[in-house]
């Protein structure tokens, strides 16, 4: 009697461990993923952006789970929320040319066909070098580029010649500028990515106004789609600029911030 009790506990604990063990590898973001890909690849794209949605809601991102969730609603022909997606997965992987091709071809499906304003070449350039790496390799750049600084440091310090210290003195300035550059970018790219000042219009049309209320002069109309920087936020408005320089007011409720 008692050796089928201890098999019966036995058994309940054996089911219990195995049950834990799929709930655990079910909350795994990487199956999770596989899963999502896979009804994706079957042509199940509701599910799997129910799945890739459920991902994100368990507090992981990933430039590559953007995209896919991104393709996934431009499967489905949802495009603001495709833009959505494609422009959140460019934030974390801005040299990604696939992303940049996808957004191109999912704005031609949207109204609003905006011509933005040309940026400084200084400003320009200047983006176009921190677009080359992600934050995390801007970090690491920036801790080696320090250490060798402290290197020539202190061979400038020890230098027995003037020759060498020479040398060490105008490279050592060259890399004070190298760090001072890096550290910056660093900076500039983490504040970027800890911000949610870029948001996608939900609403299908939506008038802009010229202040944070429904009596407010209207300044122009905006479409499902279109892309704004937030400058400000009061109550339920948001202050937007559009990429012609345009700037007003919209309810919070027609914007997904990213």
């Amino acid at each position: 009697m008692r050796s089928k009790i201890n098999i019966t506990i036995r058994l309940i604990a054996i089911i219990f461990v195995g049950t834990l063990f799929s709930e655990v590898k079910a909350q795994n973001p990487e199956t999770l993923l596989q899963e999502a890909n896979a009804l994706y690849n079957n042509n199940a794209y509701d599910s799997a952006a129910v799945v890739y949605e459920s991902i994100i809601n368990k507090g992981y991102s990933s430039a590559e789970l953007y995209y896919n969730l991104g393709n996934t609603y431009y499967k489905l022909r949802n495009y603001p929320l495709a833009i959505l997606y494609y422009e959140k997965s460019l934030k974390l992987d801005p040299q990604n040319e696939d992303t940049k091709h996808n957004i191109e071809i999912a704005q031609m499906f949207i109204t609003d066909k905006i011509e933005p304003i040309p940026e400084f070449f200084l400003k320009n350039w200047w983006n176009n070098i921190s677009d080359n790496f992600t934050l995390n390799t801007w970090a690491i750049i920036t801790i080696v580029i320090f250490f060798l600084l402290l290197l020539i440091v202190f061979l400038y310090i020890t230098a027995k010649s003037k020759a060498m210290r020479k040398v060490t003195f105008f490279v050592g300035i060259t890399f004070i500028i190298l760090t001072i550059c890096s550290f910056t970018i660093s900076i500039q790219k983490y504040n970027y990515y800890t911000s949610h000042n870029e948001g996608i219009i939900i609403s299908p049309t939506i008038t802009v106004k010229s202040s944070p209320s429904e009596t407010s002069v209207d300044l122009f109309v905006l479409h499902e789609g279109s892309k704004v920087k937030i400058l400000d936020q009061t109550d339920d408005w948001n202050k937007i600029k559009i990429a012609n320089g345009s700037i007003g007011w919209l309810p919070s409720s027609t914007i997904i911030r990213y």
